[in-house]
């Protein structure tokens, strides 16, 4: 019986490729399914895309072959007692559905595919006219923070997909913002390796936290978009999108223009080459809109403030053909932004020194920013990548600034200074990607080559007026010239050594001029001028930088490991010309270990650990010896003497999904280390007081005035920890998601020659729970809380304990044919923080709309926006230096009268009216494992 038993098993194997050139998925899932009873077995492929199947029983079998970012391939497969060679299973991009898989009952709400985490959107009921940043705040493990970034599983979102393919260059807000929600089919949350990682399957550990948005067919043939428009009483919008995709060809154009802060693109397009004038901190509370989503569903510049916007923006992507692939995208914004600001600091000296500072400032940026990205597939081996991009700034900026600086009650100075500064900035780069694979398998080549340009011309106005010494009194000028690039190289060659181990071993050179000439002139009577050579500078520096190793992986089923070490060596040199020459040279040797493990416990279960060095080196504008009184209260100053960092970072991922009962876990574990990090030396003159920094020549400190010097110091790392669960409650149709997080902060500096530790513990907490009931009936309501605790080694009094908390309820509900509500709230507390600071505001933004057109496509909307009038902006800023509560004009009540027209064309039909009915996808055929190019 056993003989015959041993006789009937044998073993079926195969290799899975990419359907265009053949290379290996690495890292791809096959699942071997027995009929009738569907008991899986389950491998993952080895560095050739090659798996087996070893002691298969005789019978009738479906495999099932999946990569992130490919359509699912199934196949029937019969066993007798023979050898079974399936040959290349060819996996084609683009995560198409499959025919003939049929959903039925509850959809799950989450799958962990490997390291990825995908979502199901059809888990996540959201209202007809919701974007895609709307159906993301609904899951597991994904915020919103108030300054409209996306972060998922504790990390900031730095890219999002569409279809595994780019959209709007790297821009998540452009994406998030202007796509509706009921186009997503799937949502898939992954650490994206580098364009040469996905080449060779050599996981670097260089990744970078991306969300792929899988679509629906019918989205991927037709037209669609949104037009608004709005208006009432001093307050104005109007924007539009309109997304033509037709198979690979997607066309992509966006328009606004607004006085009510919303910004839909990137910080990028706001902030200029300078930001605001003012020296104050940022802001937090509510921003404006009309779409009756989240009151920080805008992202625009965070010092607040409030901001009329100008842009359009286009997208193009293609692949011309099975070899070639390309898109592009084009940005222009103009802003004009409006400030007023009210600062109290306390530093860590031993004096006790408050300053107090109201600063009113205007900005006027205009942005223009280009990206392409090239993909040609010369022939199965060889490939090139070409990725230029180019932006250009002008910055026209103006404050008046009223600062008062007190020791003990006492005042050391009141100053008043209003400033100006025009600025324009160019930055061109690109890179060249070249990549060959050998006959052999496993064995590749890529060379990466890249050069950048930066160039930065300025021109300022200062003036001062000291009330209690004119002597101090200010009237300058000044002109600024900088300009800087780089160019670098990277060779990597990897050699499979068995059908489990690779060798990578890589070299790397970049090298990275700065120049910097800044002349400042004292305005004397009529149109006379003198150089003010304490003011002024000429520095030039480059930093150069070799670096070579090696690294070993293996790969088996259950996990990949790999550990590498890497010799760095790098030269710094500056060159200060004027008005003190001095040359400086320095050099630094390195050794850079890395090490990284992705262990599957099962195929919803992962662990992931990754650990790396890097170093930093200083900026041409901490290397600088001038002085910077922009603030002429708060002056800084370069140290040509800096040093490099040397940074040790690691991190644990835990991630697990349970479809059984729909729920998501993830934990996260995180720290950082740094050697000679580049803090601050803070010196706050009780009196008038001439110092020399470290490097630069004799500097005039007035009473009451500060001076803040870069340099090397230690002690300086981080903690940040992270558990997320979510899941659903059937009895109430709701999912809920909870959150806890622990992190410490420790930042040292030097405050009038004292040695700080600023450290800061906290803890937090969220709940959010969303409805799944109907789409007649949307609500999210969710509760954030932190709990910071400041700690200051140098001035005990500065310590203390502030607390945080905003508190969201959002409610859409379709009252009638075509008739809905929606409504908004937010609540902010504060407390601990500085006097007249800890204040509570509830902002409660509201609107009534009617669907009107046939299909429902228009609709009149009533919306009001913070009804009650308590919008506010309060934020606590800690440095090495000082504790500061900053307070800054916001966005306040107004009333608007709003028409939104949807486009649908071609397969994109307009949504239906909702009903309470399942919307589980019964009958619909599912997809498989979505777009998200190789992770």
């Amino acid at each position: 019986m056993n003989t015959a038993r041993a006789q009937s098993a044998t073993t079926v194997s195969g290799r899975v490729a990419d359907g265009k050139d053949q290379s290996a998925l690495i890292g791809a899932n096959v699942l071997l399914i027995r009929l009738p009873d569907s008991v899986k077995t389950g491998t993952a492929v080895d560095t050739e895309g090659r798996f087996q199947f070893d002691n298969v029983a005789a019978g009738r079998y479906v495999l099932d072959a999946s990569f992130v970012g490919y359509q699912k391939q199934r196949q029937a497969v019969t066993v007798s007692d023979a050898p079974v060679q399936l040959g290349i299973i060819a996996l084609q991009p683009g995560g198409i559905q499959l025919k003939g898989v049929v959903v039925t009952g509850q959809a799950a709400q989450s799958v962990q595919k490997g390291d990825t985490t995908q979502f199901n959107a059809k888990a996540f009921k959201t209202g007809p006219d919701a974007s895609a940043q709307d159906l993301l705040t609904k899951m597991p493990g994904v915020t919103v923070g108030t300054d409209g970034k996306v972060q998922a599983q504790g990390e900031t979102v730095q890219r999002v997909l569409v279809d595994g393919k780019e959209f709007f260059g790297n821009d998540p807000d452009a994406v998030l913002r202007n796509l509706p929600a009921e186009m997503v089919d799937k949502v898939e949350v992954f650490d994206q390796r580098s364009e040469q990682s996905r080449f060779s399957g050599f996981d670097d550990g260089n990744t970078t936290k991306t969300i792929n948005i899988v679509t629906k067919i019918e989205f991927r043939n037709g037209t669609f978009g949104r037009v608004v428009a709005g208006a009432g009483p001093e307050r104005y919008k109007a924007s539009g999108n309109v997304n033509t995709f037709k198979g690979d060809r997607r066309v992509s154009v966006l328009a606004q223009s607004n006085n009510v802060n919303e910004q839909n693109f990137g910080t990028d397009d706001l902030l200029g080459v300078v930001g605001n004038a003012n020296q104050g901190g940022g802001g937090r509370g509510g921003r404006g809109g009309g779409n009756g989503g989240n009151a920080g569903d805008f992202l625009v510049n965070q010092n607040g403030g409030i901001t009329r916007t100008n842009a359009v923006g286009l997208n193009y992507s293609n692949a011309w053909n099975k070899k070639t692939e390309l898109s592009a995208s084009y940005f222009f914004n103009r802003a004009s932004n409006a400030l007023l600001s009210n600062t109290q600091r306390q530093f860590a000296d031993r004096g006790r020194t408050n300053y107090t500072q109201t600063a009113n400032s205007r900005s006027l940026n205009t942005n223009q920013r280009f990206n392409l990205r090239l993909e040609h597939k010369i022939d199965s081996a060889n490939s090139i990548l070409f990725r230029p991009r180019i932006s250009y700034q002008r910055n026209d900026a103006a404050s008046v600034v009223a600062g008062r600086t007190s020791r003990a009650d006492t005042a050391l100075s009141n100053l008043n200074s209003t400033y100006d500064a025009d600025n324009n900035g160019l930055n061109a780069a690109g890179d060249l990607l070249l990549r060959h694979r050998f006959a052999k398998a496993g064995r590749t080549a890529s060379l990466t080559l890249g050069g950048s340009y930066t160039q930065r011309d300025g021109n300022t106005a200062l003036r001062t007026d000291d009330t209690g010494a004119t002597r101090n009194n200010l009237n300058q000028t000044s002109t600024l010239n900088q300009n800087g690039g780089s160019l670098n190289a990277n060779l990597a060659l990897t050699e499979a050594l068995t059908r489990t181990d690779i060798l990578q071993g890589n070299y790397a050179i970049s090298y990275a001029p700065n120049s910097s000439e800044k002349y400042t002139y004292d305005l004397l009577t009529g149109d006379t001028r003198q150089l003010n050579e304490g003011l002024s500078n000429v520095f030039d520096n480059y930093y150069l930088n070799q670096s070579g190793g090696l690294s070993y992986r293996h790969i088996t089923p259950k996990y990949q490991a790999s550990i590498g070490l890497a010799g760095q060596y790098s030269e710094l040199y500056s060159d200060a010309q004027f008005p003190r020459p001095g040359i400086g040279r320095y050099y630094f040797v390195n050794a850079l270990p890395n090490a990284n493990v992705n262990y599957r416990f099962t195929k919803q279960k992962n662990l992931r650990f990754n650990y790396r060095t890097n170093t930093n080196a200083p900026g041409v504008s901490q290397l600088q010896a001038v002085v910077n009184n922009a603030n002429p209260q708060q002056l800084t100053i370069g140290n040509p003497a800096l040093r490099q960092e040397y940074q040790h970072a690691v991190n644990f991922r835990y991630s697990a999904s349970s479809p059984e009962v729909a729920s998501n876990f993830f934990a996260l574990l995180a720290g950082s280390y740094t050697q000679n990090p580049i803090s601050n030396r803070t010196l706050v003159a009780a009196r008038d007081t001439t110092v020399v920094p470290d490097g630069a020549p004799a500097v005039t400190l007035p009473a009451g005035s500060q001076l803040t010097q870069p340099t090397n110091l230690s002690q300086q790392y981080t903690l940040r920890s992270l558990v997320s669960y979510g899941r659903p409650i059937k009895a109430l149709k709701t999912n809920v998601n909870l959150s806890l997080n622990a992190n410490y902060r420790q930042t040292p500096g030097l405050v009038n020659g004292g040695l700080n530790l600023a450290r800061v513990p906290s803890l937090g907490a969220g709940l959010t729970l969303s409805s799944n009931i109907s789409a007649n009936l949307d609500f999210t309501a969710s509760t954030t809380a932190s709990q910071n605790f400041v700690r200051n080694t140098l001035q005990a009094r500065l310590n203390s304990n502030y607390f945080s908390q905003v508190t969201r309820f959002r409610l859409g509900w379709i009252l009638g044919p075509g008739i809905n509500i929606q409504t908004d709230l937010v609540h902010q507390a504060n407390s601990g923080l500085s006097a007249g600071f800890n204040q509570q505001y509830l902002l409660w933004n509201a609107s009534l709309g009617k669907k009107i057109l046939p299909g429902q496509r228009g609709e009149i909307k009533l919306y009001a926006f913070d009804i009650l009038g308590q919008n506010q902006s309060i934020q606590r800023n800690v440095t090495d230096a000082y504790v500061e509560d900053v307070q800054t004009t916001i966005l306040q009540r107004y009333l608007m009268l709003m028409f939104t027209y949807n486009i649908r064309s071609g397969n994109v039909v307009a949504p239906a009216e909702p009903t309470d009915g399942p919307r589980e996808g019964r009958g619909r055929r599912e997809g498989g494992g979505g777009g998200g190019g190789r992770p």
